[in-house]
């Protein structure tokens, strides 16, 4: 597909923006908010370390591998059965309703290959993906983010369509 405009990644987080903006040196001395009342400074750090340092714990040291495997393939069949309904769905010769179409869940689809792609990340942390693995499994999240992709695009298409016949 063609985009127009063509899209690009960022590949610095927020965090990596904010703090060159406020100019400090580590991303939790960003200033969160500022206090109305008091002028009070609340860091990044005082809002988000426990947590970093929780779900860095859980990725490298305790997500369990097997169970990583196991919810990468659940969420991968279910993403592939989700696109497999869009294209009878929103294919020309469909006789769904425009309700049908409109609730069909592509964005659901999309969170499962968003959850795929954290799962292979937390694999990854865990060094549980080999070389030759990583090569296929990310192919195999390419497909369900392209799928998605052409599922939002006929979805999108199809109840344009509906509304300029109605």
């Amino acid at each position: 597909m063609d985009l127009d405009p063509i899209c690009g990644e960022i590949t610095y987080g927020l965090e990596r923006i904010a703090g060159f903006l406020q100019d400090v040196d580590s991303i939790y001395d960003i200033v969160w908010a500022v206090e109305p009342d008091t002028g009070k400074r609340v860091t990044y750090g005082e809002m988000r370390l426990a947590e970093e340092e929780q779900f860095t714990a859980y990725s490298f040291d305790y997500a369990d591998v097997g169970s990583l495997w196991k919810h990468l393939g659940l969420y991968e069949a279910e993403c592939l059965a989700l696109l497999e309904r869009a294209k009878g769905l929103f294919a020309a010769e469909s006789k769904a309703d425009e309700l049908e179409m409109k609730r069909f869940p592509v964005l659901g689809a999309y969170e499962l290959a968003l959850k795929c792609s954290h799962v292979f990340n937390l694999l990854d942390a865990r060094g549980a993906i080999s070389v030759t693995e990583r090569v296929g499994v990310m192919a195999r999240i390419r497909t369900l983010v392209v799928g998605v992709a052409k599922a939002y695009v006929a979805q999108g298409e199809k109840l344009a369509a509906i509304d300029k016949a109605g």
